[in-house]
This record gives structure tokens, sequence and C-alpha cells, in this order.
């Protein structure tokens, strides 16, 4: 009989035991639920600092009238400085040429390599663009694909020589793919208006530089294209 009731007991002891083991178990697991659930509100809290972060930055450097990835003046700078330049012009007599640059097909190249690499094809051909002009020029970031300079005392003749040389400077670059190590070959499409043959204005120039721009991006690419008169 002792033994039956020790038996007993000891059966309702290892079922008690297992039971606040259950209990524990399942306490255990709602705490690292809660915990994760937790962490991932904490990434989520820290992704949007940092994407709040990168905001101010580019705002910052947009204060600065620098573009964060290029190097070169953003649009606000440029846009005030070809309106400088072009009362400058007006009043000394000096003639001022305008040149766009848009690079070919890099929606593509981020489609097909990343934005790392369409990141170093802008890098890179910035880097052209600055080399190709003298340093009284400004070239500047205009925003997407798009680079762009006032060319000082340069009429349109000069602008054009200018635009080629870009151009063939850029068509030579390779930009390595680091995950694959292809290397991609990069070209650009050129457009140039100049004071005073297409007005004097900072909005007129622009709108005749990007009629150009669009004409010749609508018939093919890696070409310069002076703006009609």
């Amino acid at each position: 009989m002792k033994t039956h009731i020790a038996q007993v007991l000891q059966s309702i002891h290892v079922q008690t035991r297992y039971k606040q083991n259950e209990v524990h178990v399942r306490t255990l697991q709602s705490e690292n639920l809660e915990l994760t659930r937790a962490l991932r509100e904490k990434e989520r809290e820290i992704d949007g600092l940092r994407h709040q972060m990168a905001n101010l930055e580019a705002r910052l450097q947009e204060l600065l009238g620098t573009d964060i990835l290029t190097g070169l003046p953003n649009r606000h700078v440029f846009k005030e400085h070809l309106t400088h330049s072009l009362k400058r012009a007006l009043r000394l007599g000096y003639s001022l040429s305008l040149m766009l640059v848009d690079i070919d097909h890099l929606r593509e190249i981020n489609d097909h390599h990343g934005y790392e690499v369409g990141d170093r094809v802008l890098v890179e051909v910035a880097q052209s663009l600055k080399s190709a002009v003298r340093e009284v020029d400004m070239p500047a970031r205009w925003g997407g694909e798009e680079l762009v300079a006032v060319l000082h005392e340069t009429d349109i003749e000069g602008a054009a020589v200018v635009a080629e040389r870009v151009r063939r400077r850029v068509s030579a670059l390779t930009i390595p793919n680091p995950a694959t190590g292809r290397l991609i070959k990069v070209t650009v499409t050129l457009s140039v208006a100049s004071y005073p043959t297409h007005g004097s204005e900072a909005h007129g120039l622009l709108e005749y530089a990007l009629d150009a721009l669009t004409a010749a991006k609508n018939k093919g690419c890696n070409t310069v294209v002076i703006a009609s008169r």
C-alpha cells in the first residue's frame, strides 16, 4: 500500500514538474516573442533615424552648395551662378555658353548592375567633365543623370569643341562592376546654347539647351548637338 501511495505521489510530483516546466517554457517563448517584436521595432526606429540623417545630410550639402555624390556645385548654386554670369557677360560684352551633359542609359545601368555602379558612373563622368573645362568655368550637378557647365567667354563654336572633348573623355571610360568584374562602357549626349546667340536670360538658355538635348536623345546617343537658333 505504501509503495502504491509513493508511486502516486511520485507521479503527481512528475506531472507537477512537467506542468511547471511547460509553463516555464511557454513563459520563455512569450518573453522571446516580445523581445523579438521589440527588437524589430527598434530596428525600424533606427532605420527611420538613418533615413532622416541621410535626408538632413543631403539638405545640409544643398545648403552648402555641394552635391553630396559628385562633389560638384548643386543645381541651386549653378542657377545663381548662371544668372550672375549672364549679367556680367551682358555688361562687359562677353560671350557665354551653357553645356548640358546627359549620361546615356544610366537607368539601365542602375537596373542591370546596381545603384552602386550607377553612382560610380556619375562620379567618373563628373570628374571627366571637371577635367575637360577650365578652372574659370563652372561644372555642376543638375540632377538625375544630368550634369551642366557654364563656359565663360566662350561662343557657340568654342562650346561645341569643349563638348566634343567631354564626349571623347567619357567614351574612353570603363567602369568595373565589382560583383561581376564586367567592364561597363559609358557614353554621354551633350547640347550647347550660348549668349547672345540664344538669348540673354538663364531660363531661355536652359530651354534651348534642353530642347536640343531632347531632340538628340530621340535620334540617338553619344553625340554633341548645338541648339537651333
